[in-house]
């Protein structure tokens, strides 16, 4: 006949503790050890289909202490802005040159041709950036209207500083308009990308109950 060998009450209470002790152990071990791992492996910028930028983005990463998104947007910022800049001269250079105005009304043929370059470069930059460089910022939740509208706002103290700029350099410096006009572009590059940041997509405030 089989014998079966049982454990007294003491015994069983004190193996539930043993195998209760070893399973917190454990969980404490993966819960050490998994936690920073998982949290090291999320980067600060939003991947890209294409394997190499991520490759280059984990760098920047490292380097930067977490500030890749920053140099991501600034990345295809300058990108968007060099396209728009280019679309900014053709279209000043083909109505100051495509459309003869009397010489007497040179200042006002100028201010023509750089209005209408203004507005179609500005809605060449608003719409790429809107979409790619600034989709993950939190002034984003506005509504088109609203992110169009503060856009042209904070596009105009820009507007202003290059047109002060590029009309000092053919009138004062007796620079090439064009050359001038190129000038001007590059140096509102900064001020307009801060202010992007700091106005046209700033955080939605709350309203209040």
């Amino acid at each position: 006949m089989k014998q079966y060998v049982t454990q007294s009450p003491l015994e069983e209470v004190s193996e539930a503790l043993r195998i209760t002790d070893t399973l917190d152990i454990t969980t404490d071990i993966l819960d050490t050890t998994e936690e920073p791992q998982t949290s090291r492996l999320l980067p600060s910028y939003h991947p890209t289909p294409w394997k190499l930028v991520n490759r280059v983005l984990d760098i920047v990463d490292t380097v930067t202490g977490g500030r890749a998104d920053w140099v991501q947007r600034l990345f295809t910022y300058l990108f968007i802005g060099g396209v728009a800049a280019l679309v900014n001269l053709a279209v000043f250079s083909l109505v100051l040159y495509g459309i003869h105005m009397p010489t007497n009304l040179a200042v006002l043929h100028n201010l023509l041709a750089f209005v209408l370059a203004s507005e179609i470069s500005i809605m060449a930059n608003f719409v790429p950036n809107d979409f790619v460089t600034f989709r993950h910022l939190p002034g984003r939740e506005r509504t088109w209207a609203a992110r169009c509208t503060r856009f042209h706002i904070t596009s105009i103290g820009g507007v202003i500083l290059t047109y002060v700029l590029q009309f000092g350099l053919i009138f004062l410096a007796h620079v090439h308009a064009t050359l001038s006009q190129a000038i001007a572009l590059i140096l509102v590059l900064v001020y307009n990308f801060s202010a992007h940041h700091l106005f046209t997509y700033r955080h939605v405030k709350p309203k209040a109950a």
